[in-house]
C-alpha cells in the first residue's frame, strides 16, 4: 500500500509540477502603473505651456463708392503673444460683406495686399507678406499667411492695404458696390470652412 500512494503521489507531484510549468509558460501578465496617492513625489504629471493670443483691429475695413484710382484704404493689425514659447497661426478673412460678384469684370481691379511691419507699431519698414491679390468676396484664408509664427511675449504688426486700380478698361461694372471685411486669427490646422461662417 505503501508502494502505491508512493506511486500516486509522485503522479501527482508530476502532475501538479507540469501544470505550473505550462501554467507559467503560457501565463501574460499585465503590470499597470497608477499614482501613489500616499507619495506625490511617485506621481507623474505632464504639463504644457499655456498658449495666449492676443489680437488686436480697430474696427472693420469699409469700401464705398470707391472709384478707380482713388487713394488706397489701409489699417494696421496686431498678434501679440502672451505666453513663453512660440505660437504659429493663420490669417483669415472674415465677417466679409459686400456685392462684389466674380461676374463683374473689373472686380480683379480691386486687390488688397498684406506687408509684415518690421519696426513695430509705427509699420513705417515693411516686408511682403502677401502680394497684391483680387479682395476677397467671401469667409477665406489668406494664402501666404498659413504659417505665421509669433515668439514667446512678442508682437507681430501687420498692414492690410486695398487698392482700385485705374485701367485703360471701361471698369463701369464696378459702380455702387461695397466691401467690408476684418482679418482673424485662426490656428495653425485652421482654414476658414472651419469657422462656419
Amino acid at each position: 500500500m505503501e508502494k502505491k500512494n508512493i506511486i500516486f503521489l509522485s503522479v501527482i507531484a508530476v502532475a501538479t509540477l507540469l501544470t505550473a510549468v505550462v501554467g507559467t509558460t503560457f501565463s501574460f501578465f499585465t503590470a499597470t502603473v497608477k499614482p501613489d496617492m500616499d507619495d506625490p513625489a511617485k506621481t507623474t504629471t505632464v504639463t504644457t505651456p499655456t498658449l495666449g493670443i492676443t489680437y488686436a483691429q480697430e474696427g472693420t475695413i469699409n469700401m464705398t463708392n470707391v472709384v478707380p484710382g482713388a487713394a488706397d484704404k489701409s489699417f494696421i493689425f496686431s498678434v501679440t503673444n502672451t505666453s513663453d514659447v512660440s505660437t504659429t497661426y493663420n490669417l483669415i478673412w472674415s465677417d466679409v460683406t459686400g456685392n462684389i460678384a466674380g461676374t463683374e469684370a473689373s472686380s480683379k481691379d480691386l486687390t488688397y495686399k498684406i506687408d509684415k511691419c518690421t519696426d513695430g507699431a509705427s509699420c513705417a519698414s515693411t516686408t511682403p507678406l502677401q502680394a497684391a491679390t483680387p479682395l476677397k468676396k467671401t469667409l477665406s484664408t489668406i494664402p501666404s499667411a498659413n504659417a505665421e509664427v509669433v515668439t514667446g511675449k512678442g508682437t507681430n504688426y501687420y498692414k492690410v492695404t486695398i487698392h482700385f486700380a485705374r485701367t485703360s478698361t471701361n471698369q463701369n461694372d464696378m459702380q455702387g458696390k461695397t466691401f467690408s471685411g476684418k482679418i482673424i486669427v485662426g490656428s495653425a490646422a485652421q482654414d476658414a470652412s472651419s469657422l462656419g461662417q
